[in-house]
Order: structure tokens, then sequence, then C-alpha cells
């Protein structure tokens, strides 16, 4: 596995993650002083706020991802309470994750996956962590699997990081803009149509009765990923399954700065608040590109 000389102790882990070396190209974010990483990315939403810088997450991101590609078909499998699977990589990059984020965002509330609610709970921002969003997908040998990090503010999706070693795709949003490995991504833009429409589901589906979409359908095993081939303007749409909000946090951001929309099934719109504790959504959740919810939203039905 990559790494540095310098190595930190992970919270909840029983080892030393030794920080990994990233080379990746600029994505548009400088990187803050460290004085200004809080300061500079002050905004207003109803009261004002200190919202983490993505210059200041993107290269912690991209080192837990190295890390989780460092464990790589290199580990194995066991099934959590909830009978989803879990995997020693899954906890060290949450660690790794849960050590580094309050170096450069001192103050936030970090929400993961594998351990749960860290920092103080009066915060007005979140750090949903998903240390590998695809897990099942990681197992198997698949590469569609990711590291996200959504920031939620006031029960609002005001950015996030999607990062894909395996591909070296990454997606983010910030300040109502997104883009993938460093392209801005247009505000508006829906799939095209020269190719074949698809939308991605959860790999559930076929349990079900069934769905009306005359077009293709895709699983490829990540929430947070498939969200973002909906603000790639890549799928139609996404259907997700009862997710939780660090699945979903950084994709919803996305959706936002593109135009897109995040809904449940029955059309009814999402508040993520009542998911800030880690709770699962209580419908299946829909992601829509760009003026295309209400013409998707009746093909995604049950039969």
């Amino acid at each position: 596995m990559p790494g540095n000389p310098r190595e930190r102790s992970s919270r909840g882990a029983n080892h030393h993650v030794a920080a990994p070396a990233t080379q990746h190209r600029n994505e548009g974010f400088a990187a803050p002083p460290r004085a200004a990483i809080l300061r500079a990315t002050t905004v207003r939403y109803g009261e004002r706020m200190e919202i983490p810088s993505l210059a200041a997450l993107l290269p912690v991101v991209r080192e837990a991802g190295e890390l989780a590609r460092g464990l790589f078909q290199n580990v194995t499998a066991e099934r959590k309470a909830d009978r989803t699977l879990v995997t020693a990589a899954d906890r060290a990059v949450e660690s790794y994750l849960v050590e580094r984020l309050p170096e450069v965002a001192p103050g936030v509330r970090l929400l993961g996956e594998e351990f749960g609610a860290v920092g103080p709970d009066t915060a007005a921002c979140t750090l949903t962590l998903d240390p590998i969003d695809g897990t099942s997908a990681f197992v198997a040998g698949l590469p569609t699997w990711c590291v996200t990090v959504g920031i939620i503010c006031d029960g609002r999706a005001v950015g996030g990081i999607t990062y894909l070693p395996m591909t070296g795709e990454t997606y983010v949003a910030e300040h109502g803009e997104a883009r993938w490995n460093g392209r801005a991504l247009p505000r508006g833009r829906r799939p095209a149509h020269e190719g074949d429409l698809f939308i991605v589901t959860h790999s559930d589906l076929h349990r079900g009765r069934g769905i009306r979409f005359p077009g293709k359908v895709r699983a490829l095993g990540s929430t947070a990923y498939h969200m973002a081939l909906v603000a790639r303007g890549a799928a139609v749409a996404a259907l997700l399954g009862h997710a939780r909000i660090w699945d979903i946090a950084a994709g919803a951001a996305m959706l936002d700065a593109v135009g897109g929309e995040l809904r449940y099934r029955t059309g009814a719109a999402v508040d993520l608040r009542p998911l800030l504790g880690g709770e699962r959504a209580p419908e299946h959740l829909v992601a829509a590109a760009p003026g295309m919810m209400d013409e998707i939203l009746p093909q995604l039905q049950p039969r």
C-alpha cells in the first residue's frame, strides 16, 4: 500500500494507518491558507455559518481512497447486524477520515457509516462519511465502489465529494457548482439521445414487481456513484432504495448544482434533517436528471 513516512493512529482501529501518497490533477479548488479553511467559505443560508472548504477536504478524501485501494481484493467480508457487508477496509478508511477531517474542518460534526457520530451535536454542519460506498462491489472485485463525503448544513446538502479510486473519477459539488474530474458540469443538461438511455438502480429491483421504464437498467453497486452519473448527465435517473444520509449527501449537492432533483418514489419531497441520525430513508428514493422527474417517476413505479 503506498504510504508516507508520517503515520497516524486510527480512531476505532487497533493499528496505525499511514497517510497514502496521492498525485492528482487540480480540480479547480485552490488550497486555502490554514487559517482560511473555514472563514474563506462562510456562506449565508438563513443564518451565517462556516462551511468546510472542498479544497481542504479533497486531499484527505483522496488519501482515504488510496488507503482503500491498497486493501482492495485483500480483505474478508463479514455481516453487520443489519445484514449488510463490512470489511476491515471500511473500518480503516473511516478511522482515517475521522482522524484527519477535524484537522481541516474543525468544529464540524462527523457522521459515519461504521462508527456513528463524532463531534458536537450543536454544530451547524455535518460531514457525512461513507468510507466505501458499494462494499458489495468492493468485495466482489468490481471497480465501481467509492469514498464519499457530504456536507450538510442547516439541513441542506451544500457540498460533497465522491471519489472512485479504481477508475480515477472525482465528482465534487460546492457553492452551487459541480465538477467531474475538474470539468464543470453544466446546469440543466439532460442525457444525450444518441446513446441508449438508461437508469441505474439498487440491486434488489428484480425482487419486486418490476418497473415500466422502457430503456436499459444497470446496477453498479454504489448509491453515491449512481447519483453522480445522474448529475453528470450519463443516466436518466437512479432508483436508490432505502438509502442513508451518508449514501446520498454528496449526490444531493451535485444534483442541486446541476438542476436535477431528489424525491421519494411517491413523489414527496426529501427532507434530509430526519436522516441525520443515520436512519434509513422511509421510502425508496429517486434521483432524476434536470427536468425529467415528472416524466420518469411514473415509469419507476411498481407494475
